[in-house]
C-alpha cells in the first residue's frame, strides 16, 4: 500500500540548508544532537508513546526533503512510527561501557542523514544498569532548532506523565503546522516588505565586506570541512553581576555588552576596524509559531566599525543602534540576503561572517519526570559551522559560556587562551568603561609578566668603560703568540696583528684620527684589512667600511653622506675608483711611512659611548643610509656571541662576508675577542660547493657564518651529491633572510645534530644579532604548524616587544611589530635626525614596572643610559611562540597586491614621472564596490591642459606589464604632504571610478547588439554612460574584465569570439560588428595566420649587415649581453652565466635607475634561490626597453654597448597566448630586430636567440610530421597564436641575419617546468595555472598527444653549455624533454600525491571550467576560460601549442642530445621524482593548499 505524503514548499531557512546538504552530503556539520542521563523506574513503554505522539502532533518530524522542478520541496507523511534503539550496556565493565557510551554519542552525532528517505529524528536508549540510562536524540537541523528543543521537552514531560500513570494529557492542539509557516513566510515576504528589509540590510553591507583574517595556528584551507571542537568557560558571579550592572546602567540588553566585548577582542586579534558577526536569533516573534518544532531561527549580521578606536561606552551604543536596527528587520531570512547582496564566495569560509556570538535564552523547562532523576549530558558533535562561535547561557550561578572553534585552524591551546583574554577584557570593561579600546587590558597579569620581562630578562652585568679594541689588546697578552689572521699563504699571531694595528692608529692619530673621526676603508679582503679596523678603533675613530665591488656612483655617495676626512685603501683600487678630495693612505705602497710608528698600544680618548663604524644600508629613498653604531653595543654584541656560540681560542671562524655587511663584524670580533683564528677567504673558495668544503677542510674550519641563501644551496648540494662537511667543522650559523623549512629538514635528514646550527636575526640597527634560534635536535621537522623556522629569543642586554599599532604588547600567537630595545641599539642615521626620530621611538615600559636594565660590573648600579629609553621600530611582522620562541611573518611594507600580482607601487610612480607632462605622483591601490582591487594614480601635471588618462596610460603600457597600469588617473594642482613633507596618502581625495578626463564624443548605441554591449561594459567597468566609441582599455578595462566580457558576450549572443578580438576591436561599435558578422556568416576572420601571410613582415632592416670581419669564436668573453634576464628562464640563464663564465653580464632591464635595475634583478635571482652575493658586482643592469628603437638608449650610448659587448644571449620575449601578433610585434620582432643591429655593429658578435617549437604548426590531420631541428621554417600550416606567430617572424629576421654573415644560434623550446632540484617555478605560467585549475575542479580534459616537462635547470646549463661550443654557431636545437609522458600517466602521478582527478571529454571540462569561474574568486579560472573555446577545431592554442604536443606533431632533438652526450647535463625524466619536486614546492610556497587540506 502506498504511503500517503503531502508536497509543500521550504522555508527560505530549509532551501539554504538544503543546498548546503547537497555539497556535503554525508557532513554531520548540521546534526543537532542532545544526551539525557536517567536514573530511576523508566517505563520505556510510556516513553515509547510519548515519542510517537510529538512525531504526530508534529509534521515537521514526518517530514522529508525531494525536489520538484529543480526546487527544493517538504514531502509530509500522513503517520510514521519511531523506533527507539535500544541498546543495553548493563552486562560490560565499568570501563568497556563508559567508551562504548562516548562512541555511540560520537557515532550518533555524526549520522549522516539522507534528506530525501531517511526518519530525520533518531533516539536511542542505552541501558547502563538496572535503573540507569542514556537517552540520545539526533536531528538534522533543517527540522529542528535550539527553541524546539524546549518545546520538545516540555511536551516529552507532559506526555511521559500522563501515558506512565494512564491519565490525559493537557497538551493543546497545534493552531498551525510548521508548512503552514512556509507558504506565509514566502507570500508575506513579497514586494514592498522584501523590498523595506532589504534596503536596511544593504545600507549596512555596502561596500566591501572584510573576511576577519583571525591569527590561526594552520593556514586556512581551500574547502571548509567543519572538523570542531569546543572549550567550556564561566565567569564568576561577581563578574556576571558586574556586567549586567553596566548593560542596565546604559540602558542596553546584556546580549548588546557582551557582543561589544566580544567584537573588541576580535579588534584587538586582528587590528581589523570593520568587524562582522553573525547571531542567530530565535524568529518567534508571533504566538501561533512559539509551540512548533522547527528550523525558525535566522542568523543577523552585526557589523560594526571600531576603527576610530572608540571607548568601550561609545561601541556600546554603536553596538545598540546596529542590534536594534538589525531586530527591527529580523524577519528577512538570511539566505535572503545572501542572494541578494552576492557577496564574494569562497569555500574557504561562509558568507558575510565568519565568527558568531550567541546569548541562549530560547525558554526550557526544567527536567523532572515522575520516579526519575534527569541531567543533561554535553554532547560534543566534532563540528564548527564558522572559525569561531561564542555561545553564552545566563545561569543562577553566573555566566557559562561554549566556544566552539574550527579544528582546522585552531589549537586547543590558543583558544584555552583566547578564553583568558576574553575574561581580562571582560575585568577591564566593567573596572572602566571609558577607556579606548586598544587600553583595555587583554592579557592576563601572568602573560603581560612573561612577555615583557620574562622573555626579556637578558640583562647581565657590564663592564662600563671598556672599548672594544681594549678588550682585543687585553687577549693578545693573554695568548701573544697564538695565530690571529690567516689569509692564503699569509698569517698573523696576534701579537704581530697588534703591533701593525697599533702602527697604524698612531699614524692615522697624527692625522688627526680620533672620537667621532670617521675614516673610510675600501680594501680588499686580506690581512690589510683586519689591521685597518682595529687601527681606526684604536686610534679612537669610527670606520666606514666600503666595498671595493661597489658601482663608483654608490661608493661617491656614501663618500659624499659620511664626510670621511680620510680613506684606507690600496693602490690599484685607485686605478679603478675615484676618491677625490680625500686624504687618501695605501696600506701597501704607504706602509713604510706607517711602519715607522712605534708599536706599543696607543691610549686614545674613546670612550663605549663614542661611534666604532658607520655601515650603509639601503633605503627606501633609493639612496643608503648609515647606521651609526658605539662601541657599547659592538662590545655587548660581542661577549654576547661568545657565549651563545660557545667560541674558543680552539675556533677556527671563516671570514665570508663582505665588509659593507655586519654580518662580517660577526665573524671578526667573537673571533679576536676570545683568541681563535680568523681566517679570511678567497674568491676561488666560491667557486662551486666542493671546492668550497675542501678549502673549509683544508684550512680546519670550525665556525661558519653563511647567508641564509647560500646554507640553503649548500644543503642542497650536499644531500643531493652525497658530499661531506669538513670533520672539523662544529658550528654552522645563518642568518639574513627566511629559512626554509624543507632545507632544515633536509640537513637534519642529511647532517643529524652536529654540526649544531643557529638562525640569527638581527637588523643592522641593533648591532648585528637581536634574537638567535639554537635548533633542536632532529623535532623541528615535526611541527607543521609554523610558516618558517624560529627566529629565536634576544640575546644579552637586548628587549624584543611584539607590539600593535597602539604599542599594546599582544598576545602569543598574534602578529604584531616587533620593535628592539636594550644595549644594542644604534645611535641612529647619520645626518638623518628626521629618520631617526621616527625609527627609534620612545620606550613606552621605561618608565613602567616592566622597565628592565642591566648593572654596572662595577658598582652594581642600575646602568642610566638614554638607549634604554628607546625602541626601534623594525618594520616586521612577527609573533611570539608558545615557548617564547619569535616566529617572522612578514615585511610591513609599501607592496600590494592587485588581481594576484604583487607590485611595488613606487615602480610604477618612477616611470610616470618620466612622462614630460608629469611633475610628480602618488600610486594607491583601492577598492571598487564589489571587493576587488585596482590601481588609482594621482598626478600633478607641469602645466595645464592636462595630460590626458588615455595618453598617460598608453605611455605606461610601453614600459609596464598591463597588471600594473593605474586604472583611473586623478589630477591634482598639488599632493597633500605631512607636516614633516611627505606625502599624506590618507588625505589624497577619494576618487570615483569614473573618468576623469573623456574626450572622445558621446555616440548612443544604435543597434540592440550595441545596446546590449554598452550595458555589460557599464557593469564591468563601473560606469553610469558609455558611447559606442569609447575604448575598453582606456577606460580601464584589463585582462581578467576582457576575459569575464567575453564571457558575457558568449552568454548573452551565443557567439564565440577569440579574446584577442578585443583588441583588434576595443570599441563597442566595431565589437558589435564582429558579433554581428558571426552570427550571420558562423565565423570570426580573426585568428590563426598561414606562413604566407606571415612572411611580409618578415623584413630584416637593410642595413644590418656585420661592420667587420668576424673575430675567432672566443668561449671566454668579456662582457655578455643578456635581455629578458627578469623572466624565469632569464634568472636561470644569468645565473648559468655568473657561474659558468667570468664575464660581466650586461643585462636589458626596465627602471628608473641602475640602483632600481640592480635590484630588480637580483630580487628576481633570489626569487628562485639563484644568485651569489659575490656574483653581485658582475651584473650590470641596462636601463632600456627590448620594444624601443635602439632599446630606448641614444645611438651613443647604443654604440658604447655593441662595442663593449662580446656574446649576445637573446631570450626576452612578451610571452602571452592572448594577445594578437599585432600586440607582440613591438618587443618580440622588432626587438629581435635591435638585438642584431647591435650584434652587427662595431665588432661581430654571437647571438644565441631563445625560440620556441611553437613556430610550427599543430598537426590535426591523420599523418605523422616530425619536425626535425635542420627543418626549415617553411611549412604550410597555419599558426593560432599572436605569439607563436611574432616568435616565426623573429626567427625568421634570426636566420635572414645568418645569411648576411652574422653568427647565430637558435634555440627551440618546448614547455619550460621548473627546477628540477628544488621544485620552483614560476606559478604564474600556463601549465601551472592549469594544474591549478585542474585540481581545483578535480578534472582534466581528455586531449591527444604527450605533455613535454622540461625543467628550466636543464634547458638554461644545455644553452650556456651549447653556446660556449665553437662547432654549434649557426646550429638549430631543440630542447624540450625526450621522454614525454602521456596524459594518463600524469594523472596518476597527480592523483597518488593526494589530489583526485577524473579524465573527463573536453566539453565537459570546459563546462565544468566556466561554472566554477563564475563562482569562484580565484583569478586563475577565468583568466584560462578564452585558451578553451567551445570548438577546438577552431583554436589550438590551449592545446597543442600550450600544454601538450599534438599526436601528430614530433620533435626531433638528436641534434641536440648528441652534442651533450659526453656531458652531465641530461634531462630528468617525468616521473615521481621529479613530480614530487614540483608539488613540494607548490604546497610550500602556498600555490596548491597540501591535499589533506
Amino acid at each position: 500500500m502506498t504511503e500517503e505524503l503531502f508536497v509543500f514548499p521550504t522555508s527560505f531557512a530549509q532551501q539554504r540548508l538544503w543546498f548546503l546538504h547537497q555539497l556535503e552530503p554525508n557532513s554531520p556539520v548540521y546534526n543537532m544532537t542532545y544526551g539525557l542521563r536517567i536514573s530511576g523506574n523508566l517505563r520505556v513503554k510510556a516513553l515509547q508513546q510519548a515519542f510517537e505522539t510529538i512525531v504526530t502532533r508534529h509534521e515537521i518530524l514526518r517530514t522529508n526533503f525531494t525536489t520538484v522542478d529543480g526546487s527544493p520541496v517538504q514531502v509530509i507523511a500522513k503517520s510514521r512510527s519511531i523506533v527507539i534503539a535500544a541498546i543495553n550496556l548493563s552486562k560490560w565493565s565499568e570501563v568497556d561501557r563508559a567508551a562504548e557510551v562516548q562512541r555511540l554519542i560520537t557515532q550518533k552525532a555524526e549520522h549522516p542523514f539522507d534528506l530525501a528517505r531517511d526518519p530525520l529524528l533518531l533516539v536511542t536508549l542505552l541501558q547502563l544498569g538496572e535503573q540507569e540510562y542514556v537517552l540520545l536524540l539526533t536531528l538534522h537541523h533543517i527540522i529542528f532548532d535550539g527553541w524546539s528543543l524546549g518545546v520538545f521537552i516540555r511536551e516529552l514531560t507532559a506526555l511521559y506523565k500522563a501515558f506512565s500513570t494512564g491519565t490525559a494529557s493537557q497538551l493543546p492542539e497545534l493552531p498551525i503546522q510548521y508548512a503552514d509557516y512556509a507558504i506565509w513566510q514566502r507570500q508575506w515576504l513579497q514586494q514592498r516588505v522584501l523590498k523595506t528589509h532589504l534596503d536596511y540590510w544593504k545600507q549596512q553591507l555596502a561596500g566591501s565586506l572584510p573576511v576577519l583574517e583571525l591569527p590561526t595556528d594552520r593556514p586556512r584551507l581551500a574547502v571548509q570541512n567543519f572538523q570542531g571542537a569546543t572549550q567550556s568557560f564561566s565567569l564568576s558571579s561577581d563578574l556576571s553581576q558586574a556586567l549586567k550592572l553596566l548593560s542596565q546602567q546604559e540602558g542596553i540588553t546584556l546580549f548588546m555588552t557582551l557582543l561589544a566585548a566580544f567584537k573588541t577582542l576580535l579588534y584587538r586579534y586582528t587590528g581589523e576596524g570593520d568587524i562582522i558577526v553573525g547571531s542567530p536569533t530565535a524568529n518567534r516573534n508571533r504566538p501561533e509559531i512559539e509551540g512548533l518544532i522547527g528550523f525558525f531561527v535566522n542568523t543577523l549580521v552585526l557589523r560594526t566599525d571600531l576603527g576610530d578606536n572608540p571607548s568601550f561606552r561609545q561601541l556600546l551604543l554603536r553596538v545598540q543602534e546596529v542590534t536594534s536596527g538589525a531586530f527591527d528587520h529580523q524577519d528577512l531570512p538570511f539566505e535572503k540576503l545572501v542572494e541578494e547582496i552576492q557577496p564574494e564566495r569562497s569555500l574557504s569560509h561562509t558568507p558575510l561572517f565568519q565568527v558568531m556570538f550567541v546569548l541562549q535564552n530560547a525558554p526550557m523547562p526544567p527536567l523532572e519526570l515522575p520516579e526519575l532523576t534527569l541531567s543533561p549530558l554535553m554532547v560534543d558533535s566534532k563540528t564548527a559551522k564558522v572559525d569561531l562561535s561564542v555561545s553564552m547561557t545566563d545561569t543562577q550561578q553566573g555566566l557559562i559560556g561554549n566556544l566552539e572553534y574550527n579544528t582546522d585552524l585552531f589549537e586547543a591551546a590558543t583558544i584555552n587562551r583566547m578564553v583568558g583574554h576574553f575574561q581580562t577584557l571582560l575585568e577591564s570593561i566593567v573596572v572602566n568603561p571609558d577607556q579606548r579600546l586598544s587600553d583595555l587590558s587583554i592579557l592576563t597579569e601572568a602573560e603581560r609578566q612573561t612577555l615583557l620581562v620574562k622573555w626579556n630578562s637578558t640583562q647581565t652585568e657590564i663592564l662600563q668603560d671598556l672599548c672594544i679594541h681594549e678588550l682585543f689588546e687585553t687577549q693578545v697578552e693573554q695568548t701573544p703568540d697564538a695565530v690571529a689572521v690567516v689569509f692564503e699563504n699569509q698569517q698573523l699571531t696576534y701579537r704581530e696583528l697588534n703591533a701593525k694595528a697599533n702602527q697604524l692608529a698612531r699614524y692615522l692619530d697624527s692625522l688627526g684620527v680620533g672620537p667621532e673621526v670617521l675614516v673610510g676603508i675600501c680594501v680588499e679582503r686580506s690581512p690589510s684589512l683586519v689591521i685597518a679596523l682595529l687601527g681606526i678603533l684604536k686610534a679612537g675613530g669610527a670606520y666606514v667600511p666600503l666595498d671595493p665591488t661597489y658601482p663608483q656612483e654608490r661608493l661617491s655617495w656614501m663618500l659624499s653622506d659620511s664626510q670621511v676626512p680620510i680613506l684606507l685603501t690600496q693602490k690599484h683600487l685607485l686605478v679603478e675608483k675615484k676618491f677625490d678630495g680625500l686624504h687618501v693612505v695605501c696600506l701597501d705602497t704607504d706602509w713604510e711611512v706607517i711602519s715607522h710608528e712605534s708599536e706599543e698600544n696607543l691610549v686614545s680618548d674613546a670612550t663605549p659611548e663614542n661611534l666604532a663604524y658607520v655601515i650603509y644600508t639601503s633605503g627606501s629613498t633609493g639612496k643608503p643610509k648609515g647606521v651609526m653604531i658605539q662601541h657599547q653595543s659592538l662590545r655587548n654584541f660581542t661577549e654576547a656571541a661568545i657565549v651563545e656560540y660557545g667560541l674558543t681560542e680552539c675556533d677556527r671562524i671563516l671570514q665570508f662576508a663582505s665588509i659593507s655587511f655586519d654580518t662580517a663584524v660577526e665573524e671578526i670580533y667573537p673571533c679576536l675577542i676570545c683568541g681563535g683564528t680568523l681566517v679570511l677567504r678567497n674568491e676561488q673558495m666560491l667557486i662551486d660547493i666542493p671546492n668550497f668544503l675542501k678549502q673549509c677542510r683544508g684550512w680546519e674550519i670550525t665556525v661558519l657564518d653563511l647567508p641564509t641563501a647560500y646554507w640553503h644551496h649548500l644543503t642542497f648540494e650536499l644531500t643531493t651529491t652525497q658530499l661531506k662537511l669538513p670533520e672539523s667543522l662544529r658550528l654552522v650559523i645563518i642568518g639574513g633572510e627566511r629559512v626554509l623549512p624543507e632545507r632544515v629538514k633536509m640537513w637534519q635528514k642529511y647532517v643529524s645534530d652536529y654540526p649544531q646550527l643557529f638562525n640569527g636575526y638581527g637588523p643592522t640597527e641593533a648591532t648585528v644579532v637581536t634574537t638567535i634560534y639554537k635548533l633542536p635536535k632532529a623535532s623541528f621537522s615535526s611541527d607543521i604548524t609554523l610558516s618558517g623556522v624560529p627566529i629565536g629569543k634576544p640575546i644579552r642586554n637586548v628587549q624584543v616587544y611584539v607590539l600593535d599599532k597602539n604599542l599594546q604588547p599582544v598576545p602569543i600567537g598574534i602578529q604584531g611589530e616587533l620593535y628592539i630595545g636594550g644595549v644594542g641599539l644604534a645611535r641612529g642615521y647619520l645626518n638623518r635626525p628626521d629618520l631617526t626620530e621616527e625609527k627609534f621611538i620612545p620606550n613606552p615600559f621605561n618608565n613602567s614596572k616592566f622597565k628592565i636594565c642591566p648593572k654596572d660590573s662595577a658598582s652594581g648600579q642600575e646602568i642610566q643610559n638614554s638607549k634604554f629609553n628607546r625602541l626601534y621600530k623594525t618594520g616586521d611582522l612577527v609573533r611570539y611562540l608558545r615557548d617564547g620562541n619569535i616566529e617572522f611573518l612578514d615585511r610591513i611594507d609599501n607592496q600590494v597586491k592587485v588581481r594576484g600580482f604583487r607590485i611595488e607601487l613606487g615602480e610604477i610612480e618612477v616611470v610616470l614621472t618620466q612622462h614630460s607632462e608629469v611633475r610628480e605622483t602618488v600610486v594607491i591601490a583601492q577598492q571598487d564596490a564589489t571587493g576587488n582591487q585596482y590601481l588609482m594614480a594621482y598626478v600633478v601635471p607641469k602645466q595645464k591642459p592636462f595630460p590626458k588618462s588615455s595618453e598617460l596610460r598608453r605611455f605606461l603600457r610601453d614600459k609596464l606589464p598591463e597588471y600594473m597600469l593605474p586604472k583611473v588617473f586623478v589630477m591634482l594642482e598639488a599632493l597633500p604632504l605631512t607636516p614633516n613633507g611627505k606625502v599624506d596618502r590618507t588625505a589624497l581625495p577619494i576618487a570615483e571610478q569614473t573618468r576623469c578626463d573623456h574626450t572622445t564624443i558621446y555616440v548612443a548605441p544604435r543597434t540592440s547588439t550595441e545596446e546590449q554591449l554598452a550595458i555589460i561594459w557599464s557593469e564591468l567597468l563601473g560606469l553610469e554612460q558609455l558611447g559606442i566609441n569609447d575604448n575598453f582599455f582606456d577606460l580601464g578595462g584589463h585582462s581578467l574584465l576582457l576575459t569575464q566580457l567575453i564571457f558575457r558576450v558568449q552568454e548573452t549572443f551565443q557567439v564565440e569570439l577569440p579574446l584577442r578580438s578585443l583588441f583588434e576591436m576595443p570599441t563597442v561599435a566595431s565589437l558589435a560588428e564582429s558579433i554581428e558578422r558571426v552570427k550571420n556568416t558562423g565565423s570570426d576572420t580573426s585568428g590563426g595566420k598561414t606562413v604566407a601571410q606571415l612572411k611580409v613582415e618578415a623584413v630584416l632592416d637593410p642595413t644590418i649587415r656585420p661592420e667587420a670581419i668576424q673575430r675567432e669564436y672566443t668561449t671566454e668573453p668579456a662582457n655578455i649581453f643578456l635581455t629578458g634576464a627578469t623572466g624565469f628562464l632569464g634568472a636561470f640563464l644569468l645565473d648559468e652565466l655568473l657561474q659558468k663564465t667570468q664575464a660581466d653580464v650586461y643585462c636589458l632591464v626596465r627602471a628608473a635607475n641602475a640602483e632600481e635595475g640592480k635590484n630588480k634583478l637580483c630580487k628576481n635571482l633570489e626569487m628562485y634561490s639563484l644568485g651569489n652575493e659575490h656574483f653581485s658586482s658582475r651584473i650590470i643592469p641596462m636601463m632600456g626597453d627590448l620594444s624601443q628603437a635602439f632599446f630606448g638608449l641614444s645611438e651613443e650610448q647604443f654604440l658604447l654597448l655593441a662595442n663593449k659587448i662580446d656574446v649576445i644571449y637573446h631570450n626576452g620575449a612578451l610571452v602571452n597566448f592572448v594577445y594578437p601578433y599585432e600586440q607582440l610585434k613591438a618587443a618580440n620582432v622588432l626587438g629581435t630586430q635591435e638585438v642584431l643591429r647591435l650584434a652587427s655593429l662595431i665588432k661581430v658578435k654571437p647571438v644565441h636567440y631563445v625560440s620556441t617549437l611553437s613556430v610550427f604548426p599543430a598537426q590535426s590531420d591523420s599523418d605523422v610530421q616530425v619536425f626535425r631541428e635542420q627543418d626549415s621554417l617553411e611549412h604550410d600550416g597555419i599558426l593560432q597564436s599572436g605569439y607563436a606567430q611574432s616568435k616565426w617572424v623573429a626567427e625568421k629576421l634570426v636566420a635572414i641575419a645568418r645569411s648576411r654573415g652574422l653568427p647565430v644560434t637558435i634555440h627551440r623550446l618546448g614547455r619550460i617546468t621548473g627546477n628540477s632540484k628544488t621544485g620552483i617555478w614560476n606559478t604564474n605560467d600556463f601549465m601551472c595555472s592549469m594544474i591549478k585549475c585542474c585540481i581545483q575542479l578535480g578534472s582534466v580534459p581528455k586531449m591527444d598527444g604527450l605533455v613535454d616537462m622540461t625543467p628550466v635547470d636543464y634547458v638554461s646549463q644545455a644553452i650556456i653549455y651549447l653556446s660556449q661550443q665553437k662547432e654549434s654557431i649557426e646550429e638549430v636545437f631543440h630542447l624540450l624533454n625526450p621522454h614525454p609522458i602521456k596524459l594518463e600517466e600524469l594523472i596518476k602521478l597527480v592523483c597518488s600525491y593526494g589530489y583526485p582527478l577524473r579524465l573527463v571529454a573536453y566539453d565537459e571540462w570546459r563546462q565544468e571550467l566556466i561554472t566554477a569561474a563564475k563562482y569562484s574568486p580565484d583569478p586563475t579560472l577565468y583568466s584560462l576560460l578564452p585558451l578553451f573555446p567551445e570548438n577546438r577545431s577552431k583554436n589550438q592554442i590551449s592545446i597543442e601549442e600550450n600544454l601538450s604536443q599534438s599526436r601528430m606533431t614530433q620533435f626531433d632533438c638528436k641534434n641536440t642530445l648528441d652534442k651533450l652526450a659526453d656531458t652531465s647535463i641530461i634531462c630528468p625524466a617525468i616521473d615521481d621524482k621529479l613530480l614530487n619536486s614540483y608539488f613540494g614546492y607548490f604546497t610550500r610556497s602556498g600555490f596548491l593548499n597540501h591535499p589533506h587540506m
